[in-house]
């Protein structure tokens, strides 16, 4: 299953299942928009786990695959979102964590990853999480909620 971060204005994520599906196709596109787009791909598992070994709790799941659920369509693609408070509290919990996410990388891979971790995979998940964080600093900087994409 793919997951896909995008940032939006709580008034944008009430227009509609369909209207957020419509804004991911311009995040996803090479159209340039106000709202920042992250796509997790297959990795959000992964981030979870990070987030679960740095003490986020019950945060873990709501930054890695989302809050409440805004639509479904019943053929594999999902939508939930995460409120403006929720969004805060993630990011007030990024804040205080550092280098503390990648602390445990090694044995996350290890753990999720059948066989040898593949080269450049660890550096490529980094640069990730660095896209990812900056979603959310974004987003709770400007008072957006985030939405996640579920594809399947």
């Amino acid at each position: 299953m793919n997951v896909s971060l995008l940032s939006l204005p709580p008034a944008e994520t009430r227009a509609g299942f369909d209207k957020v599906l419509a804004r991911f196709a311009v995040g996803e596109s090479d159209v340039e928009s106000p709202f920042s787009f992250c796509d997790l791909g297959k990795e959000a598992a992964v981030v979870e786990e990070l987030l679960l070994r740095a003490g986020a709790g019950e945060l873990a799941g709501l930054a890695a695959f989302g809050g409440a659920v805004l639509g479904d369509d019943g053929a594999g693609t999902a939508c939930t979102l995460l409120s403006v408070d929720e969004v805060t509290r993630v990011h007030a919990f990024l804040t205080t964590t550092g280098t503390g996410l990648t602390a445990h990388l090694t044995d996350v891979l290890s753990a999720t990853v059948r066989g040898d971790v593949p080269y450049g995979y660890a550096d490529d998940l980094i640069e990730l999480l660095g896209e990812w964080r900056g979603l959310f600093e974004s987003a709770a900087r400007d008072g957006l909620c985030v939405v996640h994409l579920y594809e399947a």
